[in-house]
């Protein structure tokens, strides 16, 4: 008679009761583990599973505060179509609770807050269930943060964990001798780091004569990492003075090429594939002054470019960027010319926003709906963003915000106006896949549309605006029917994208929004579709399919590909 062979991917099951408390089931299955047992286990190994079964379980159960707990087994025996099961009954009794919680903090520690958020932090509060985890969890952190803050001499001199098993307490008592908190020393700088000395130590994230703290040397690596000079660097603490009670510590620098070639590609519907192509010198001289000039080319838009920057006395959070622009495009709503010199003073402020104030002369030819006309405008500015995401890539939870406000007087430009560009971004995790929300609005005060160049009039439609229209197809229009732009804004979308694999998923959206003059007169376009992401090598790819909502709308491809912030 034929059989029916067990598949070689079928695993020994635990059944468990339904009604556990919170946690002793998954505790259970992970200790227990019974998927790493044979299929078909032998006379002798049976009994060793059994024994391991029973004390893995009363572990998994004391450590979670269960100390009178009672597990049965019921042996399930192997068939030809299924491997060996095991089903457990489980008395898990009267849990055990912390009676007192005793954490005595010794030395200069006893005033460092760190320990007293770990303290505060920990859970093991009286009156609360033991969690052995929790207590283990404190007795590490407690010793982690002897060493990250400089304690050399700290140790933790008492950890009890006290079980009276017939009242059902417990108590928890920890001493820590921390002793003296040493201090950073001296700082050695070594290797051929090709920059002064006082910019280097400018991106020191701490101070001889400052408390030790690992979490400061780290920032110091990444410091000096993202200056772009360094393609190694080496932070090794030497040996604590115990006299002084100081750390001193050495840097070892490696440097990066000196000249770097910049090449990009990518496409999208708006600008169908674009070329950029660049030369990047990292290190001018001992100052750390960067340059770079790169080009771009694509159907719509192709231009050249050169930025210089200077770091300032905060060369991580400050600099100077000094750039010039010239660029040519050409959309189905106008033609513009642009030349462009600018200088922008960027800071990064300790709240992690990141402010712009800039100056620009802007020189523009443009033609649209055949007004042909030049604008010269010197423009100061201010700009305040700010991006913080769980992943640069494929964030799940995150939000971009900023907003630029700009002007010219026509006492030394061609035309008077104030102009704000604010945008937005939000995801969050739903459904297990995830919610992206969006918005921009712009406001423009001045006399007459016609006297802003286009490269500062709101256009709508496109990849990044109003999906189901075409690149800038969408704003105020003349008398013949042609989109000139518009003074205002406003743009919003909701998008759900759900994964189908590791790599792709499934999105819908919707997206409504225009460019126009007049609050009044503000003619709201909508728009919805559906698409497919994929997270490539290079970043994530998108193509979407979207329509207008009004009657008579075509189906319109759009591809685009960057960071989703």
């Amino acid at each position: 008679m034929a059989t029916l062979a067990y598949g070689a991917d079928e695993k020994p099951v635990l059944t468990l009761p339904e009604d556990l408390p919170a946690g002793v089931e998954n505790n259970l299955r992970v200790l227990i583990d019974l998927p790493r047992y044979p299929c078909r286990p032998g006379a002798g190994q049976k009994a060793l599973i059994q024994r391991q079964v029973r004390d893995n379980g009363t572990q998994a159960l004391q450590a979670l505060g269960y100390y009178q707990s009672q597990v049965t087994q019921h042996w399930q025996a192997a068939s030809e179509q299924a491997c060996f099961g095991m089903r457990l009954d489980v008395t898990h009794g009267t849990p055990t609770a912390i009676e007192s919680f005793d954490v005595q903090i010794q030395g200069e520690a006893s005033q460092d807050p760190a320990f007293k958020r770990l303290i505060d932090n920990a859970r093991l509060a009286p009156g609360t269930r033991l969690r052995h985890d929790r207590y283990e969890k404190l007795k590490s952190a407690l010793q982690q943060t002897l060493i990250n803050n400089g304690y050399v001499e700290g140790d933790l001199t008492v950890h009890r964990l006290e079980v009276d098993r017939d009242r059902h307490t417990a108590r928890i008592v920890m001493k820590v001798e921390s002793g003296p908190r040493y201090r950073f020393g001296e700082v050695a700088l070594k290797g051929d780091a090709r920059i002064r000395e006082w910019l280097l130590r400018a991106y020191l994230q701490f101070s001889a004569g400052e408390p030790f703290s690992n979490d400061r040397l780290l920032a110091t690596q990444q410091a000096y990492l993202g200056s772009g000079y360094f393609s190694a660097v080496r932070l090794e603490r030497g040996e604590p003075d115990p006299r002084q009670h100081t750390v001193p510590i050495s840097i070892t620098f490696t440097p990066r090429n000196e000249w770097a070639l910049l090449a990009g590609v990518g496409v999208s519907t708006d600008t169908g594939p674009r070329l950029r192509l660049g030369v990047e010198n990292r290190r001018i001289n001992g100052a750390g002054h960067t340059a770079r000039a790169e080009t771009e080319l694509s159907s719509v838009r192709q231009g050249v470019g050169a930025s210089y920057q200077i770091p300032l006395s905060d060369p991580v959070n400050e600099k100077l960027d000094l750039h010039t622009t010239y660029q040519n495009e050409d959309t189905d709503s106008r033609e513009s010319e642009t030349l462009s010199v600018g200088a922008d003073h960027i800071v990064k402020l300790e709240s992690g926003w990141v402010a712009t104030t800039s100056l620009e002369y802007l020189r523009e030819i443009y033609n649209v709906a055949d007004q042909v006309d030049q604008a010269d405008l010197i423009m100061p500015g201010f700009q305040l963003s700010r991006v913080k995401s769980d992943d640069p890539v494929y964030p799940t939870r995150g939000w971009r915000l900023g907003g630029k406000v700009r002007g010219a007087s026509q006492a030394i430009s061609s035309t008077s106006f104030v102009q704000f560009d604010g945008w937005g971004k939000l995801i969050l995790p739903v459904f297990r896949g995830r919610l992206l929300t969006r918005f921009e609005v712009g406001y423009t005060q001045i006399d007459s549309i016609r006297d802003l160049p286009a490269s500062l009039r709101f256009f709508a439609g496109g990849d990044s605006s109003v999906r189901g229209f075409g690149y800038e197809s969408l704003g105020p229009e003349n008398d013949d029917g042609d989109v000139i732009g518009g003074r205002h804004l406003l743009i919003g979308s909701v998008e759900y994208d759900h994964p189908v694999s590791e790599s792709w998923s499934v999105a819908v959206f919707s997206d409504a929004g225009n460019a126009f003059n007049d609050f009044n007169d503000y003619d709201m376009i909508r728009s919805a579709g559906f698409g497919v992401r994929w997270r490539s090598p290079l970043g994530p790819i998108r193509v979407d399919l979207a329509r207008g909502l009004e009657a008579d709308s075509d189906w319109r491809l759009h591809l685009s590909m960057g960071p989703d912030l």
